[in-house]
């Protein structure tokens, strides 16, 4: 695998119409916590980093893509704020976060990260930079940019730079251990998270009266440590199923889940699992209007899809790809359904 690392938004102009007039396609590559194609160029946001602005008093935040949430998270914490992004992968990239979406164990409280995406930068697959929403000047594309990057994946274009909202942090944040995290979530004032683990509940809170409720109190928010089991997976399932999807997992060997009560998302890891049980769980998923997505194989076959199903939305991301990316140079087929 060849890589190359722009430290502007004009060189990744360059990169990408040159790959482009080669008919070359690029893979876009953050902390690497994502599988990348061995054959493919990968283009690194490593050097794209930092703060290019930051309004405290508007709660407003723009940071190049390649910034981790540990750096990010040093400059918000000196004045009591938080992007609310993933709790447990410091060294994750803002820009590989955005890309797949991903949102930590408070979404509960403040909903999906699309909700904090309110401007981006991406250069298309047309090697044209793109800007919408937040801080940033104009909004030349007619689409709802921000959301539409968010869970992407870098198939629309490469991120260089996204603006979020920010959150004050809890002045009183309480970790209390419960022997039911979904009842305990039912009975206390805007909680943070509700979360169930192979060892327990967990219920996150702001509230001071956190103190009646049953089990140990911590004042500070303890979070799971992250699942790194040889087959690593994300359940997502409606919210009232997730009692059901916890004790089928349990039937099906998991060695480590973290379930988050109201939200329905459950990241699940197994020591070893055959292809069959993963096969039968994605099934009873697809049929309740989830999904099972792999995000660590091991032993696995590779035929063995890591998305699942396509999407019913297949056609549509068909045509924003068109849009976006034509010759498809921009992460090709890295979506459910080959898009």
């Amino acid at each position: 695998m060849s890589k190359v690392a722009p430290s502007s938004i004009a060189e990744v102009v360059a990169l990408i119409r040159d790959a482009r007039h080669d008919q070359q396609p690029l893979w876009f590559m953050g902390s690497g916590s994502t599988e990348t194609p061995s054959d493919h160029l990968t283009m690194s946001t490593e050097k794209l980093v930092g703060i290019v602005d930051y309004q405290p008093d508007d709660l407003i935040v723009v940071v190049r893509a390649g910034t981790t949430l540990a750096e990010l998270d040093d400059t918000l914490e000196e004045h009591g704020q938080s992007a609310v992004l993933p709790e447990t992968t410091p060294n994750r990239t803002v820009g590989g976060v955005v890309a797949s979406g991903a949102s930590g164990y408070r979404r509960h409280r403040y909903g999906p990260t699309s909700n904090r995406v309110i401007g981006a930068t991406i250069v298309t697959g047309y090697g044209e930079v793109v800007h919408a929403g937040g801080q940033l000047v104009k909004n030349v594309t007619g689409f709802d940019l921000p959301r539409l990057v968010t869970g992407s994946y870098g198939s629309l274009g490469f991120i260089a730079e996204i603006s979020l909202k920010l959150w004050p942090t809890p002045s009183a944040p309480r970790t209390v251990r419960v022997e039911d995290a979904g009842s305990a979530r039912t009975r206390t004032y805007q909680p943070i998270a509700a979360l169930e683990t192979e060892t327990g509940g967990l219920l996150y809170t702001s509230d001071p009266g956190a103190s009646t409720l049953e089990g140990p109190v911590t004042e500070e928010f303890t979070w799971p440590d992250p699942i790194d089991e040889r087959v690593v997976a994300a359940v997502n399932v409606p919210a009232r199923l997730v009692a059901e999807a916890i004790a089928r997992l349990g039937d099906s060997g998991a060695t480590r889940f973290v379930a988050q009560h109201g939200v329905g998302v459950i990241d699940v890891g197994w020591a070893d699992i055959d292809e069959a049980q993963i096969v039968e769980l994605r099934a009873w998923t697809e049929a309740g209007g989830g999904s099972l997505v792999i995000h660590r194989r091991g032993p696995l076959s590779e035929t063995l899809s890591k998305w699942g199903g396509a999407p019913a939305s297949l056609d549509i991301q068909f045509r924003l790809k068109e849009l976006f990316d034509s010759d498809r140079i921009c992460n090709p087929g890295v979506l459910p359904g080959g898009v």
